[in-house]
């Protein structure tokens, strides 16, 4: 789970960065009449089409990779190899 967990956390944060760098983000943003935009806060800025399908898919392995995360602490959870203990007393 440590790989993981910083391997999406890397993706991420360069999902972040590249997101202000271009002033938004694919998921947030559209495709109209040819022209592609990637928008954030309601403010939207013109990519090119390339720019606008890299951001979209590493929006979705940035997402990906933080619900992959999540489904391995469930399975681990599941099958008694992480106990969850939460400070309580025996």
């Amino acid at each position: 789970m440590k790989a993981t967990a910083i391997l999406a956390l890397i993706n991420f944060v360069a999902f972040l960065l590249v997101s202000l760098y271009l002033g938004g983000d694919a998921l947030s943003g559209y495709i109209r009449d040819g022209h592609s935009f990637v928008c954030s806060h309601e403010s939207c800025t013109e990519v090119s089409r390339a720019v606008w399908s890299y951001s979209y898919w590493h929006a979705l392995t940035a997402l990906g990779g933080i619900f992959l995360y999540f489904v391995e602490a469930a399975i681990f959870v599941t099958i008694g190899d992480i106990d969850l203990d939460f400070g309580a007393k025996s």
